[in-house]
């Protein structure tokens, strides 16, 4: 098991300002691909804790995230798993690790209630960019695709200034997104209703 506090920062970007940014750092980039398998009650109690449980698929590899709220940025719990996830899964909460399961349970899960509600697979550039890890992420999930700059830091202040600073030099100002898990969800709403 690994903890990992992150902080990262992220800007929605359209298409064209998509290339704009492949372009300048990622031409000679090879993407990714990588599936994330988002996992909530029917009643969305993990979103409503602004929590989020996912299973990633990248490489032949499974890897199981919780995400909870940190003092700065928000706190990933990660383990290896074995499980292979499918759209419409339920997940016995025993069977998840043991510090996933006891956060999970505190927030009244009960076993049986959580259910894999679909998948975003996203192709995924990443490149070095004063010393931090700059990342751009085409995403598709249902029938849309949207595109994400994601800045990760060690340090929010100073990693704030390099994001604004790159930002400014695209003509763009930082407006904080929802992330992925609340695109997803709030899609899949909206194409539900």
């Amino acid at each position: 098991m690994a903890t990992n506090n992150e902080i990262e920062f992220k800007q929605l970007l359209n298409k064209d300002v998509y290339d704009k940014f492949k372009h300048a750092f990622f031409e000679h980039k090879e993407p990714f691909t990588q599936t994330n398998y988002y996992i909530d009650t029917p009643s969305f109690t993990l979103r409503n804790h602004k929590s989020a449980l996912r299973i990633r698929v990248k490489n032949d590899t499974y890897e199981m995230t919780l995400k909870v709220p940190a003092k700065v940025g928000l706190m990933e719990y990660n383990h290896m798993v074995t499980y292979h996830p499918n759209t419409g899964d339920v997940i016995s909460t025993h069977t998840l690790p043991h510090d996933i399961r006891d956060i999970i349970e505190s927030y009244g899960v009960n076993d049986n209630e959580l259910t894999i509600l679909g998948a975003l697979t996203t192709a995924r550039l990443e490149t070095t960019y004063q010393d931090e890890l700059l990342v751009l992420d085409k995403s598709d999930y249902f029938d849309k695709v949207d595109y994400e700059l994601e800045f990760e830091v060690n340090d929010y202040n100073s990693g704030l200034q390099k994001f604004n600073k790159l930002l400014n030099e695209f003509n763009l100002e930082h407006t904080v997104p929802k992330n992925k898990v609340q695109r997803f969800f709030d899609y899949k709403n909206q194409i539900e209703n």
